[in-house]
């Protein structure tokens, strides 16, 4: 038997069960531990107490390479040491170690895990989201970018490059493997087609300066929150080199579907370019980011195909946005 022809309640089992055992590693053992999502990796949330808690990341089986991990871990120390923004703060074990491998029944190579401290705060969805909170949020990732431009990475750190080829060719994290059986003829002629339209978009904006750097790349209402304090960020698990336009992108796709939003749209806009200059050209150029993550999304779905509930539906998902994408190809817009 292999994890992946296991049911989702059989491999979410599996990983409980191997996230319950490396907590000793963290002077943790007999912690509370629950699952807060399964669909990349599996997190958790570990509880030594009631008023005391912490996430465990569980990297999923050959997704993320070690050395991309320590990165994500070396830009979030960096972030906390040198800036005001909200964002995890990874723990090492008591002995210094930063990932911890943690043994699953069905898999041959142990899955790394990173511990990292929890942040209190509320969330939104783009349904609930006020207008002012979508302002908020943007200031806060425009703050990011606006630091980012001035990183300089130090030897040995890398993460994934999302620009064309990162995004959509062979090396890219979103190459689906074996997974593109999924997709039908006529889908993959409508993502051609996509991928040139977003090519030359990304060529346009390669000439101009400080459009590319360190960017969270998954920038959604799920992965930000509100505290006491602000903003905070979450979930850096695609932290990746690109262009600071993408960042922009899963919010306003996600803000698409909602009768608000005009609205939505322009307090996101502002509150970006209260921070962080945003030529016109630059938001002419936000539906061709938005298609190239509807794109992503597709080529996710189909590289997840292990986990039993995207599966079931990944069909009928990719389905979906690939008529969106054809309208983009039509109109200009999604």
């Amino acid at each position: 038997m292999t994890f992946a022809s296991l049911t989702y309640e059989q491999q979410v089992a599996q990983l409980t069960a191997a996230a319950r055992s490396i907590l000793h590693h963290y002077d943790l053992t007999g912690a509370q531990i629950e699952l807060l999502s399964y669909a990349n990796n599996a997190v958790f949330k570990v509880s030594p107490s009631p008023d005391k808690h912490f996430v465990l990341r569980m990297h999923r089986p050959g997704h993320k390479r070690i050395e991309w991990i320590f990165s994500e871990i070396n830009w979030l120390s960096y972030v906390r040491e040198h800036s005001s923004a909200q964002v995890p703060r990874p723990i090492p074990t008591p002995n210094g170690a930063w990932l911890v491998g943690a043994e699953v029944e069905t898999l041959e190579t142990p899955l790394p895990c990173v511990l990292f401290d929890w942040i209190e705060g509320h969330f939104y969805t783009a349904a609930e989201i006020p207008v002012e909170q979508v302002y908020q949020a943007a200031t806060f990732i425009a703050g990011l970018h606006q630091f980012a431009t001035q990183f300089k990475p130090p030897h040995g750190f890398t993460r994934p490059r999302l620009d064309w080829e990162g995004l959509f060719g062979e090396q890219s994290p979103y190459n689906p493997g074996e997974g593109v059986r999924i997709f039908t003829a006529d889908q993959k002629i409508v993502f051609a087609a996509v991928e040139a339209r977003v090519q030359t978009v990304f060529n346009e904006l390669d000439a101009l300066p400080q459009s590319f750097g360190i960017i969270h790349a998954d920038f959604l209402p799920k992965n930000f929150l509100f505290t006491p304090t602000g903003v905070a960020a979450i979930d850096f698990d695609d932290l990746s080199w690109g262009y600071y336009l993408y960042d922009l992108s899963p919010t306003l796709l996600l803000f698409k579907s909602e009768s608000r939003y005009p609205e939505l749209r322009d307090a996101w806009l502002s509150g970006y370019s209260s921070v962080r200059p945003l030529p016109a050209r630059h938001v002419d150029y936000l539906e061709a980011f938005m298609a190239a993550r509807h794109l992503a999304s597709c080529r996710w779905q189909a590289g997840h195909l292990h986990n039993p509930r995207i599966r079931e539906h990944a069909a009928e998902v990719i389905a979906r946005r690939t008529e969106d994408l054809r309208r983009f190809l039509e109109t200009g817009t999604l």
